[in-house]
């Protein structure tokens, strides 16, 4: 965790400021696990002190130290910035050991696909992330410690397309949900790169904080991002 308060007052045209000595965290102390690629994305629980972490992992094809059982998501409880450390995780099944067991180290599920998450956009209780293969994760973070699913979505793929990806759908799994997904006006926008543009209705737990929203997503604090996370502090007394 860094503090980054110095560029929140305003830095000049033309200046550009060293945080190199702003780390609040410990390189000791930071939060590590078993597959330990480095994490994709970090990214805050509105108006909580934990963040969600994705772990982005490709097949074999890509790094031989890579493919099942890929990258999945973890909770970190952040209250103590010099010391966060994991409280709970999710996986989807093909995450699990079990799953690996049932493929050859160089069957082209593990080589040429990737069952990892990828990128999320967060309500106050529901985390929605492209997980590749998996499809479109919602996950109830209601309980950081115990982060469950709340929702999926799968497209159909398409019979055949211009160009594969070679790292991601040579395989038998010809599904990539990739993008950033974006919320407007309650429904849910996400892109497979294979496949195309699908708009969703998310019709689960807390779907009322979907069809609230008017603009949000996981790349920036544009649109309801600010109000999502003041509605979720306690009141100050």
């Amino acid at each position: 965790m860094l503090d980054t308060s110095a560029v929140v007052g305003g830095v000049a045209d033309g200046v550009v400021l060293s945080l190199n000595d702003d780390l609040l965290t410990p390189p000791e102390n930071r939060p590590t696990w078993e597959n330990a690629n480095p994490a994709h994305s970090a990214v805050p629980l509105p108006g909580r002190p934990f963040a969600l972490v994705t772990d982005e992992v490709y097949g074999t094809f890509t790094v031989p130290s890579h493919g099942c059982p890929w990258g999945w998501v973890r909770t970190i409880n952040v209250a103590q910035p010099r010391r966060p450390h994991i409280v709970g995780e999710y996986q989807i099944r093909q995450n699990t050991e079990a799953f690996c067991e049932t493929l050859a180290p160089d069957s082209p599920t593990n080589r040429l696909t990737s069952f990892a998450s990828h990128n999320p956009t967060l309500t106050r209780n529901l985390a929605f992330i492209a997980w590749h293969s998996g499809g479109l994760q919602a996950i109830d973070v209601s309980g950081p410690a115990n982060p469950k699913q709340a929702g999926w979505f799968s497209p159909e793929p398409l019979t055949s397309v211009a160009t594969e990806d070679p790292a991601l759908s040579r395989g038998p799994n010809q599904v990539v949900v990739w993008s950033f997904p974006v919320i407007s006006e309650g429904l849910v926008y996400v892109v497979d790169i294979r496949n195309g543009l699908y708009i969703l209705r998310y019709t689960g737990k807390h779907a009322r904080q979907v069809d609230a929203v008017e603009f949000l997503e996981g790349a920036s604090n544009l649109g309801d991002a600010a109000r999502i996370d003041m509605s979720a502090r306690p009141p100050q007394r």
